[in-house]
Order: structure tokens, then C-alpha cells, then sequence
């Protein structure tokens, strides 16, 4: 079994600071969850810059705005649906924070999730330029998310923030509080938040509701235009999970067992 060390208590709740595995098995099983985020978020961020480079540089505004808002919702929805059953298909720092915020995983688990993701997205940009090179110089560019012209920092960090609070709230809802539900269901759910997301923020905030996402690009292409606005927007998740914790969530379920990665369920009496 994992040592967890050590436990602080936290309002009402037990949470683990640090998870340290003492078998290979445990640390493979960690390996394995890394790797699916990572996995997650390649995929999400090639399919969601390659929406934007289709439609700006291949099709000249074929696929539109509604166009990309469909391809970008499912593969946000593909994605949570094939990785969840291994990582619990965080496949965003705000989810992986949100979750933070409500004390259902240890800090140390919740920075090594930020880190896959984070990897996950330079790759998936990385993708973008080699698929995409023969049609655009730089690909990764091409798919980068700033604010519009009009669209003030803190305005558009709000805009963002509010979208990315509702992705959080719909996650913990599906995944977290109603565990053993229906898994495509809660992936259907997200994705279909991403794409009507996308309809009424991309022209505004290019509706990122992701950092890894705009990570990836920015750091490929070294273009940090507004990063820092969409870093202040996903702190939302964080608040996602604080609210729920402490205002929609039900007695009953602040009593349910939510078990740390590599930590044994305790036996029932």
C-alpha cells in the first residue's frame, strides 16, 4: 500500500498532502494515469487547432464558426470518454484544480496531472506543425488563442473564467459526486459545454476553458499574448470546486469516500 504523508485535515475533510508509492505496481499505476492525461490533452488540442487551421488557412471559412465549435466539443467529449476510466479524464489544470479546491486529491497528485497536461499540449502543438506544415509556415501560431481587440484583459480573464467555472461544476458533477454513472453521458456533457463554449466566446476570448490548450501553442509558437488572462481565467475551476464543496454539494454526499490514487479503498464493515 502507498504511504500517505502525512494528513491534514482540512474543514471537515481528511486530505492527503503527498502520496508516496512504495511498490513498482503503484508507480506504474501512476505512470499510467500521467500518460492518459498526457494522451488526453494531445489529442484535444491537435483536434481543436486543427478546427482553426482548416478553417483560416485550408477551407477559407468552410467549416465556421459553428463547424469548429462541433469538432472541438467532440473531441473534447472522445477524449474524456477514452481516458477517463484510466486518469479520470481531467485533461484540463482547471478540472485537475477544481478537484484540488474540493480536497479530492492530494497536491502532489494534482501537480504531476498539471505537468502531463502541460506536456500533452506541447505535443499535440508540435503535431499541428508537422501535419500542417505544407499549408501554413506556423501551424502552432495559426491555432494560438488572444483576446479580441476590443476585449479588455481582465474582461476577457472573467469571460473565461465563468465558462470554465461551469466546465468544472459539470465535471465534478458527472465524474466526481455521481461516480459509477454513466461515463459517456458525463463525456457528452462536456463536450457539449465546449462547443456551445465555443459558439459564444471564440470570437471573443477564442474559448480556450483550458490552459494546457493555450500552453501548448504559446509555447510552440512563442506567442504569450493573454496567457496570463487565460492563467487568471482558470483559477474558475478552482472556485468551481470550492463552491460546490461548500454550497451545492448535499450532506449526504460530503460523506461519500473518494480514495487518493494508489490508496486502498478501506474494507466495509
Amino acid at each position: 500500500m502507498a504511504v500517505i504523508h502525512p494528513r491534514i485535515h482540512w474543514g471537515a475533510r481528511e486530505v492527503d498532502w503527498t502520496w508516496v508509492p512504495e511498490t513498482t505496481d503503484e508507480i506504474t499505476g501512476v505512470a499510467r494515469r500521467m500518460a492518459a492525461e498526457a494522451m488526453g490533452v494531445l489529442g484535444f488540442v491537435f483536434f481543436a487547432g486543427a478546427a482553426i487551421i482548416v478553417n483560416s488557412k485550408v477551407s477559407e471559412g468552410g467549416l465556421g464558426l459553428l463547424g469548429m465549435a462541433a469538432a472541438t466539443g467532440v473531441a473534447y467529449a472522445l477524449m474524456v470518454y477514452m481516458f477517463h476510466p484510466v486518469s479520470g479524464g481531467h485533461l484540463n489544470p482547471a478540472v485537475t484544480l477544481g478537484e484540488l479546491a474540493a480536497r479530492r486529491m492530494p497536491p502532489s497528485i494534482a501537480a504531476l496531472y498539471i505537468a502531463a497536461q502541460a506536456g500533452g499540449a506541447v505535443l499535440g502543438a508540435l503535431l499541428l506543425e508537422v501535419v500542417f506544415r505544407d499549408f501554413v509556415g506556423d501551424a502552432s501560431g495559426a491555432a494560438a488563442l488572444t483576446f479580441a481587440d476590443k476585449m479588455t484583459g481582465w474582461t476577457g480573464a472573467l469571460f473565461e473564467g465563468i465558462l470554465t467555472f461551469v466546465l468544472v461544476v459539470a465535471y465534478i458533477r458527472a465524474f466526481v459526486v455521481g461516480r459509477g454513472g454513466n461515463i459517456a453521458l458525463g463525456a457528452l456533457t462536456l463536450g457539449l459545454i465546449v462547443g456551445a463554449a465555443f459558439l459564444v466566446a471564440f470570437p471573443l476570448t477564442g474559448a480556450a476553458l483550458n490552459l494546457s490548450r493555450v500552453f501548448g501553442t504559446a509555447l510552440v509558437a512563442n506567442e504569450w499574448t493573454d496567457f496570463g488572462w487565460y492563467a487568471l481565467g482558470t483559477l474558475g475551476g478552482a472556485v468551481a470546486g470550492f463552491v460546490y464543496e461548500y454550497v451545492f454539494q448535499s450532506p449526504d454526499e460530503s460523506h461519500e469516500v473518494h480514495d487518493s490514487p494508489g490508496r486502498e479503498a478501506p474494507a466495509e464493515a
